[in-house]
């Protein structure tokens, strides 16, 4: 069984890696979800199971493909960890690049993820994506 730290550090690396299934096989069968989707445009909550964390993943994938992942700090307390970092990404639709500071909060129990609440810049992602504009 892995510990909270180790969690991290193998979902960090299956991220980076754009490893949607591995990331799964993290998660518990249940997992407490909050995130916002892909584009930015809207947040999912609620319950997942790990076929449709699979899924979530595959999608943001789809959508950018990761050039850079930065942990700038992990904070780890028993079975909760933050992950304080940045991420830069390439829009797969336009070759736009995007750059977003985050924070993921992971759950750990038993080794397995149970809950994960993921706080990216969502304004970011939903002007690169053409679904915000900024300025005029």
């Amino acid at each position: 069984m892995l510990s909270t730290v180790e969690v991290v550090q193998v979902f960090l690396a299956r991220l980076a890696a754009q490893d949607a299934p591995g990331i799964a096989r993290l998660c518990a069968p249940a997992v407490e979800w909050e995130a916002p989707d892909p584009n930015g445009a809207r947040w999912a909550f609620g319950t997942r199971s790990r076929r449709e964390v699979e899924a979530q993943f595959l999608t943001l994938f789809a959508t950018y493909g990761l050039e850079q992942l930065s942990a700038r700090q992990v904070i780890v307390d028993g079975g909760d960890a933050a992950v304080i970092g940045s991420a830069r990404w390439r829009v797969q639709a336009t070759g736009e690049t995007v750059e977003t500071r985050f924070t993921t909060v992971l759950s750990v129990h038993l080794g397995e993820i149970e809950q994960y609440r993921h706080l990216p810049d969502t304004l970011a992602a939903a002007v690169a994506t053409g679904l915000a504009r900024t300025g005029g």
